[in-house]
Parts: structure tokens; C-alpha cells; sequence
């Protein structure tokens, strides 16, 4: 049975010689999610299915009298986004309402209802971002723990070295590498290798995708947070870090020095060492991670329980989150090996 706030657990909100309590606050409801994950809200449909067409492949030379080469595009895969509710209730006995949040302007419950919808958010994107390396997880939640599939369109990781192609060539990869070792510590030869990665991902029908990465995602206060803060920091100055050469020539290589973003995730808790790094401009489209809401988050309350006068705030939200296609992200479980 869930607990209801009564005057024993709270009783500092009844003692007269307390004239102002507040209910302690965490920080601010956050949207850092919004940094990393495309975001598409006013969702009216139960089931999203995410589907594509690729575009064509290369226009070819015309011989004098004879026709002209004919192309299609490519079938993409299929993500399927379903609707769940998420929420809390938070009952409180008369009571408690009557001589302690009433009498005292409680203000601040309210927000704190809606913040734990919002912190929920932030753990479940966050999630992703944890166990991007695997196919499923175990999500722990206070209506009892289940298993979350986390594949994309193509059946793998969202990190993986087995990207399967639309078009059934040659499978492509997203995991960090410099060619010999895989899943490099956070470095400055590691954010190379990063570009070269990137680089090497092609599009559904071969073609090269361009993406130019400029945005890392780390846990925060771990040493690949602190490590990035150090080698990217000079970088963005014209600087090679921990070089005596700091012509920033690695920086400098498409005309000019590059401003890296780094995103410091606090939910990330169990891969705190893992790094990734994304092209922000590929961002609001289909391509990573996806968030589909269809309700933000609605508070409701107070409601009067008639046969206890038990009163009620709960907070619901709807929304669904995955991925179809990883293009534009890379990731490292940064251990030098695979």
C-alpha cells in the first residue's frame, strides 16, 4: 500500500513554534534531455511508426544513343513509437492538510510533484545514453522493474561495429576506433579517431554522410568530464593539449578552430566512464535519439477522497523514446579495448 503523508512523518509542518517550513526543494525541473535527443511533442497517435526512403545513388555517364541509367531508392527500416503514461500520486491525510500545508502555504509541494515527472524524464533519456552499447536493460521503477528493448530500425545497439545497411552492402560502425583499438579512453588521439569514425559512416546506399561532430556527452563530475574539460577546453583555443606544439593544427584542419560542446549528464550512473560524442545539426531530425510526447506533464489536484477526506495531487505525463537510425553519433566505452 503506497504511503500517505501524515503528521507523524512531517511534524515540523504542525509545531506552532515553527512559523515557515517549506518542503525542500530540489534544484530546478531541467530539460537537459532536449540537448541530445530530438524532441517532437503534440503526438496524437498511440502507435508512431518512423519509416524512409533513402536517396538515390550516383548519377552515371551517358553513352551517345543509349538510355539513360534508371534508379530507386532505398526502403529504410521501420521504428515503431508506442504511447506509455508515466506518473505519481502524492496523498496526504486531512490532517496533515488541515493543521500543517494548509496553515502553513506549502507551496512548493506542488512543484515538487511535478519535478518528480521530470527527474523521470531525464533518468529514462538518460538511460539510453547508458546501456547505448546493448539490445535491452532493466529499468528499475517504483510499479516494479521491466525490461526496456533498445534496438534500432537495424536490430543492434545503438552503438555497434554491425550497422546493417538499407541497401545490403557492407555493414557500417559507430564505435569509436582509430583503426587498431577500439573503444578508446577519452584523449586527444581518441577525439582523432572520434572524426575518423564519424567520417566513415555512410549513408543507406553507400554514399558518405558528412557528419562533422561537435558536441560530447559525458557523465558529470567523472574523470572523462573532467579529462574533456582539459583537452577540449584547448582546443578551443588553437591548442594541441599536453603538447609543446600548440599550433592547434588537428583544431584548424577544415580553416578554422572548432567549439566543441560538452553535455554533462548527472543521470548517467552506471557507465559513468562511457563517452559519446554527436553532429548537433543532425539533431532535430530522424536521425538518434527520438523523444515522442504526446501529454507533457499535467498536474491534477487537489482531489478530496469523500470517505477519509484523504487529499491528492498527482502528476501524469505520455511519451514514448528510441532510436531508427544512430547516423551522427559515436560513442566509446573508453577502455582501449573492445
Amino acid at each position: 500500500m503506497a504511503s500517505i503523508l501524515d503528521i507523524s512523518q512531517a511534524a515540523d509542518l504542525v509545531d506552532v513554534a515553527i512559523q515557515d517550513v517549506w518542503l525542500k526543494g530540489s534544484e530546478a525541473e531541467t530539460s537537459l534531455y532536449k540537448q541530445y535527443f530530438n524532441v517532437e511533442t503534440g503526438v496524437s497517435d498511440y502507435y508512431l511508426k518512423d519509416s524512409s526512403l533513402s536517396g538515390l545513388g550516383y548519377a552515371g555517364r551517358i553513352v551517345e544513343n543509349a538510355a539513360v541509367t534508371s534508379a530507386t531508392p532505398v526502403q529504410g527500416y521501420d521504428k515503431t513509437y508506442t504511447q506509455v503514461q508515466f506518473g505519481l500520486l502524492l496523498p496526504i491525510t486531512k490532517m496533515m492538510w488541515f493543521f500543517g500545508i494548509k496553515k502553513r502555504s506549502l507551496t512548493a509541494i506542488t512543484s515538487e510533484v511535478r519535478k518528480a515527472c521530470s527527474d523521470l524524464r531525464e533518468l529514462r533519456c538518460a538511460e539510453r545514453l547508458d546501456n547505448s552499447f546493448s539490445t535491452s536493460y532493466a529499468a528499475n521503477d517504483v510499479s516494479g522493474n521491466y525490461t526496456v528493448t533498445i534496438t534500432g530500425g537495424d536490430g543492434v545497439a545503438f552503438v555497434s561495429n554491425a550497422h546493417t545497411r538499407e541497401d545490403g552492402g557492407s555493414n557500417w560502425n559507430n564505435r569509436i576506433t582509430d583503426g587498431t583499438t577500439v573503444n578508446m579512453d577519452f584523449e586527444y588521439d581518441a577525439l582523432k579517431a572520434a572524426n575518423r569514425t564519424a567520417a566513415l559512416i555512410v549513408g543507406p546506399q553507400g554514399k558518405p554522410t558528412n557528419i562533422s561532430l561537435d558536441t560530447l556527452v559525458v557523465s558529470r563530475g567523472y574523470s572523462v568530464d573532467n579529462r574533456a574539460t582539459e583537452i577540449l577546453g584547448a582546443i578551443n583555443k588553437g591548442w594541441i593539449a599536453g603538447s609543446a606544439d600548440r599550433d592547434g593544427s588537428f583544431a584548424k584542419a577544415d580553416g578554422g578552430t572548432p567549439t566543441y560542446k560538452i553535455v554533462r549528464n548527472p543521470w548517467i550512473s552506471t557507465n559513468t566512464l562511457y563517452w559519446w560524442m554527436f553532429d548537433s545539426s543532425m539533431k532535430n531530425s530522424r536521425y538518434g535519439f527520438q523523444y515522442k510526447e504526446s501529454q507533457g506533464i499535467e498536474l491534477e489536484g487537489p482531489n478530496v477522497v469523500f470517505k477519509t477526506g484523504e487529499i491528492q495531487y498527482k502528476a501524469t505525463m505520455m511519451f514514448d523514446l528510441g532510436h531508427n537510425d544512430p547516423r551522427g553519433w559515436t560513442g566509446s566505452k573508453n577502455t582501449n579495448a573492445a
